[in-house]
């Protein structure tokens, strides 16, 4: 399972589980992944 997919899959748990901190550490991370993948492109890096 890829980095990304595991952080999505936790993020659920945690929204089930009604763990508001967790859930926001875990968008903030996922945030924070897609800004790299962002700047990557604008490098000309897949």
């Amino acid at each position: 399972m890829a980095l990304r997919e595991s952080f999505t899959e936790l993020m659920k748990e945690a929204m089930k589980a009604g763990d508001k901190r967790r859930v926001g550490t875990l968008r903030m991370i996922t945030a924070a992944l897609k800004d790299r993948d962002i700047e990557a492109r604008g490098q000309g890096k897949p």
